[in-house]
């Protein structure tokens, strides 16, 4: 918008507006355009180290950019099993990535979740859901030359 006004006048028309079946929400930004880190920094290591990690975990896509951990907690609270939730951020900028995990107790917990949430509405957005795989572990990349001449040679016959 070129002005406040522009601004309020947009929020005025198309807040609560349906596109493409989905009800629009259109206001001023909580944050400072670049100032997420500064704000969020602290919630997001507070929801990162009260994480309960567990085998059975739902990745949940689709997020809505304000849908903090413990907003995603709340709307998995009345499953069964449900032991925690986190959103992932990106490092740099504490913006929100759109994705996140839920940890249940049970290979069973975890199923009736799946079945129940997915597709279920969480700040206007539908809820994509399925079982979270465990991530490789990641590997450094071998220096470049850093193997010694006599490890070079050794591996060529002639």
């Amino acid at each position: 918008m070129g002005s406040v006004d522009e601004a309020k006048e947009a929020i005025r028309l198309f807040d609560g507006s349906q596109v493409g079946g989905r009800t629009v929400k259109v206001n001023f930004p909580e944050v400072p355009r670049g100032g997420e880190r500064e704000v969020m920094g602290p919630r997001i290591r507070r929801s990162y180290t009260s994480f309960i990690d567990s085998p059975y975990k739902i990745y949940a896509g689709n997020l809505g950019w304000r849908v903090t951990s413990e907003g995603l907690r709340d709307a998995f609270a009345s499953q069964p099993g449900l032991l925690s939730a986190k959103v992932i951020y990106e490092k740099d900028t504490g913006r929100s990535r759109g994705f996140g995990f839920i940890s249940f107790e049970s290979a069973e917990t975890v199923e009736s979740a799946l079945t129940a949430m997915n597709g279920v509405e969480v700040e206007g957005r539908p809820l994509r859901l399925n079982m979270a795989a465990d991530r490789a572990p990641r590997t450094p990349l071998p220096a470049e030359n850093s193997l010694e001449s006599s490890e070079l040679v050794s591996g060529v016959t002639v």
